[in-house]
């Protein structure tokens, strides 16, 4: 064992020496390996730095000429300048009209220039407008908007804290403020080129002594655009803005060639506006606006009529409105004029309100618009029968079931036809068709056939069983000619299969 031992102990006296080198050697191992990249990581800084560097100075250099799409005014000397890689931009106009909207603007992300030039006060606005028209026209651009001082019909305060405060335009700087000038006026371009849509928004403000255009590029890569029911008429200001939250508001739907008239209780957010239009407009040329506005975005028109009884309707709820002013004082007076209408969605429907007066020399308007909840689809009452008819012309049945392929009703129908049979017996005096639809799954002339034969099961069982008149209904299939969903989904699909009750 001794013997063992020793020769252990001899292997220990000739292996350590080596194993002290080996660990030495490893440590001078890690010790260059931590230098080199020690070293390594520092070049790399250097050249990130420089990158960096030299990025930053290619960028100053391009903001130092003007934009390549669009050059500086003839003679105007640049007094600022900002590029941003990436932020967000908020362009109060919207691709279906030329008006300023403030609330529903359109969103913009991507890269922002900013650059402010001065010229002499001897360009005034109207003169740089016109120019500024003519240099995007020749660029390439589609003018999206051009106002005068007079057709923005706010003032420079009023605009600089809605466009830059606001909006949070403000956030790329200034050389100079834009506040206090004596004239002012806005024009956006619009063009898309290699793929890429770029914003021109150039604001041009004239003072005593120099006039200042402040230009903002837009690389737009995203764009939001929110939806625009009504705005206020071209060239009015706005002297009184109520957002009054979720309420209740009353709302004419009806007058009968007797003068009656039906209104409605409405709930929903309440956004109410007095305004005052041009002098050289009149009344009949805002209603003709806002019903052309209206049916433009699907709209229905529920009552467009004279009189001063819908003013009394009008003004159930809040009847001062928290005005003071000389022409709303004076407006229940002078008020005859009533507009009224519905814009439909899938998930909201917009009520629009107009009231126009002439109080003295002063046209103004009431502009209301409430957005309310929209029905759910396929629940029936009396009143949202009702309610669709007279903003849509039609409502969709989805509480009328039938055997799987077949025109046999079954009876857990009973409460919706009973439904539809009381609104047609108090309507006697107007005509429907009830349409039949199916999604397209299977043969489209199968469906079709399916469609009719279920379309005339619901009304021969609202004739016969309900006591409709037959002189008051046709029935008509048509397949899956007119989905309104895609039929990509079962979700689709059902939304699909459903029957119809169209006013003739």
């Amino acid at each position: 064992m001794r013997k063992y031992n020793l020769i252990i102990v001899g292997l220990l006296i000739i292996i350590s020496p080596t194993l002290n080198a080996q660990v030495n050697v490893s440590k001078a191992f890690n010790r260059a390996s931590k230098e080199v990249k020690k070293s390594s990581d520092k070049k790399e800084a250097e050249e990130k730095a420089q990158a960096e560097q030299a990025e930053k100075e290619r960028l100053q250099k391009e903001l130092e000429k003007d934009y390549p799409l669009l050059s500086r005014f003839e003679g105007a000397e640049k007094v600022y300048e900002k590029l941003v890689k990436w932020e967000e931009y908020n362009l109060p106009v919207n691709s279906n009209d030329s008006y300023l909207h403030w609330e529903a603007y359109t969103k913009l992300e991507g890269r922002v220039l900013r650059y402010q030039y001065k010229v002499g006060s001897e360009n005034n606005s109207a003169y740089l407008l016109k120019m500024y028209k003519t240099k995007l026209e020749n660029a390439g651009f589609d003018v999206v908007l051009a106002m005068d001082g007079k057709e923005l019909g706010i003032s420079s305060q009023t605009f600089y804290k809605e466009y830059y405060t606001t909006l949070g335009n403000s956030k790329f700087g200034f050389a100079f403020g834009t506040q206090g000038c004596r004239d002012h006026s806005l024009i956006v371009g619009k063009i898309t080129k290699d793929g890429k849509t770029v914003f021109a928004s150039i604001y041009m403000t004239v003072f005593d002594n120099t006039s200042l255009i402040t230009q903002d590029i837009i690389e737009a890569e995203t764009i939001e655009e929110q939806k625009v029911i009504v705005t206020i008429f071209r060239g009015s200001t706005v002297n009184y803005d109520d957002k009054m939250g979720y309420d209740e508001f009353y709302v004419t739907t009806n007058v009968t060639s007797e003068g009656e008239l039906t209104t409605k209780r409405i709930e929903g957010n309440i956004h109410h506006r007095f305004c005052y239009a041009p002098a050289d407009r009149s009344i009949k040329e805002i209603i003709t606006n806002y019903e052309e506005a209206i049916k433009s975005k699907g709209g229905k028109i529920l009552v467009s009529s004279s009189g001063k009884e819908f003013y009394k309707e009008f003004s159930k709820k809040r009847p001062d409105h928290g005005l003071t002013n000389y022409e709303w004082i004076q407006f229940g007076l002078y008020n005859n004029y009533y507009l009224s209408a519905i814009v439909s969605g899938d998930k909201t429907d917009h009520y629009v309100l107009i009231l126009p007066a002439q109080v003295e020399k002063k046209l103004v308007y009431s502009l209301v618009i409430i957005e309310t909840t929209a029905m759910e689809k396929g629940f029936v009452t009396a009143d949202n029968i009702n309610d669709d008819m007279l903003s849509k012309g039609h409502i969709a049945i989805y509480g009328i079931h039938f055997e799987t392929g077949q025109s046999v009703i079954k009876l857990k129908s009973k409460e919706t036809l009973n439904t539809i049979a009381n609104y047609l017996n108090n309507n006697t005096e107007k005509t429907f068709y009830i349409v039949g639809h199916t999604d397209n799954v299977g043969d489209f002339t199968e469906n079709k056939v399916l469609s009719d034969d279920r379309a005339k099961s619901v009304m021969n069982e609202l004739i016969n069983t309900y006591s409709v008149k037959a002189d008051q209904l046709k029935a008509y299939g048509v397949s899956s000619l007119s989905p309104v969903a895609s039929n990509s989904t079962d979700e689709g699909k059902a939304k699909n299969r459903r029957v119809e009750i169209v006013e003739q």
